[in-house]
């Protein structure tokens, strides 16, 4: 078998292991979204594989990229991909999910279950917390970056379902991220064509993908969600278009892979049923029928992480996740940024240190620059 072969059965193992944990715990659960996680997987494999900057071992490094599960009731594809990443969150507590006083609850909770970023439970809020994430890095970033010593630079992820764009937080919130035209802010916009109550038809016919281009973003497709390489590419080039945010609409199939309840309202907000659950195993080719069951293959590495050959590394070592020297850009603050500062800076104002709040001081002499070092306030 060839090393490409190796690399797409490897691929494919980690994904459907995804997919069975959010099959199993929401049947063991006997509650839950099991369709959106099973359609989701590639998409969710990819992103932490390939792009995400993150670090399971410290998930409060300030530097990390965000990621906001908007549509918080698919939040079993948010614990598997934890888990297998090597946050500290285990086996156990997946099978605990939903249960009272767990560290899995229905929908994800920042602060209870590590390296989720937001709490989502209201449809389209996690949206509007994804913009002011992003409106956050590119204020400290226009503070405190200076050429060729950039400390604020990740980015902040979405992930937003139908009913996410029917709430009018969304329009808001996307709108604003236009004007502002925050470029490290990326969305994806999961087009199942699947509510609760059926399809999408019933309740719901907007052209997305021009209201988002209207707004100033730049918008994507990809025709099948199960294209890794398509995944990839787009998530690479929406990280390459710096002055507006992105928006990639990714064509899925709720519960794929079930045979008899994919594309279907059933696999929505309800278990599949032991029965399916079994057929559905098998129609993936799946090595075992026990619930739970995870290949030594996908947890094999030391740290946890999701294996794959030539992966690049996510953890926070000074370096891109190819091995490379990280070499960032440096681009101008957006006109707002600029504006504000320099209104700051007629009025005499200062950031305060201990607070949100713009408080006014009077200004201190600026020490002079160290004519032998590259930092402006060294006094060696």
């Amino acid at each position: 078998m060839t090393d490409t072969a190796v690399r797409v059965e490897l691929d494919q193992l980690c994904i459907n292991t995804v997919r069975t944990l959010a099959m199993d715990a929401v049947q063991q659960a006997d509650s839950g979204h099991p369709g959106t996680a099973m359609a989701l997987a590639p998409l969710a494999y990819i992103l932490w594989q390939r792009h995400l900057k993150y670090n399971p071992a410290n998930p409060e490094w300030p530097d990390r990229d965000r990621f906001v599960l908007s549509a918080g009731h698919a939040c079993m594809l948010l614990y598997s991909v934890l888990y297998l990443t090597g946050y500290d969150l285990t086996l156990d507590e997946i099978k605990q999910f939903r249960q009272w006083g767990s560290r899995t609850p229905g929908h994800s909770e920042h602060g209870v279950t590590p390296g989720v970023e937001a709490t989502t439970g209201p449809l389209g809020q996690g949206i509007g917390n994804a913009v002011g994430m992003a409106i956050a890095e590119a204020q400290l970033a226009a503070l405190f970056n200076r050429r060729g010593h950039s400390i604020i630079g990740h980015h902040t992820y979405f992930l937003a379902s139908d009913g996410d764009l029917m709430e009018g937080v969304s329009h808001e919130a996307c709108s604003l991220a236009g004007h502002l035209k925050l470029g490290k802010l990326i969305g994806f916009y999961d087009d199942n064509r699947i509510t609760i109550d059926g399809s999408t038809d019933l309740a719901f016919s907007d052209n997305s993908a021009r209201r988002f281009e209207s707004y100033g973003w730049h918008v994507q497709r990809i025709a099948d969600g199960n294209d890794l390489k398509a995944i990839d590419s787009a998530i690479a080039h929406a990280k390459r278009v710096a002055e507006r945010p992105s928006l990639i609409i990714v064509r899925t199939h709720i519960a794929w892979g079930s045979p008899h309840k994919q594309d279907t309202a059933e696999a929505h907000g309800a278990p599949l049923g032991a029965d399916e659950v079994k057929a559905t195993k098998q129609n993936l080719g799946w090595p075992s029928l026990e619930p739970f069951y995870v290949p030594d293959e996908t947890k094999r590495s030391s740290n946890g992480e999701l294996p794959k050959p030539g992966a690049r590394s996510s953890r926070p070592t000074g370096r891109s996740n190819g091995g490379r020297t990280a070499r960032r850009m440096r681009i101008s603050p957006p006109s707002w940024i600029v504006a504000s500062q320099a209104a700051c800076r007629r009025a005499g104002m200062r950031r305060c240190r201990s607070s949100a709040r713009t408080t006014r001081r009077p200004r201190e002499p600026r020490p002079a620059r160290c004519s032998t070092r590259s930092l402006p306030n060294c006094r060696s």
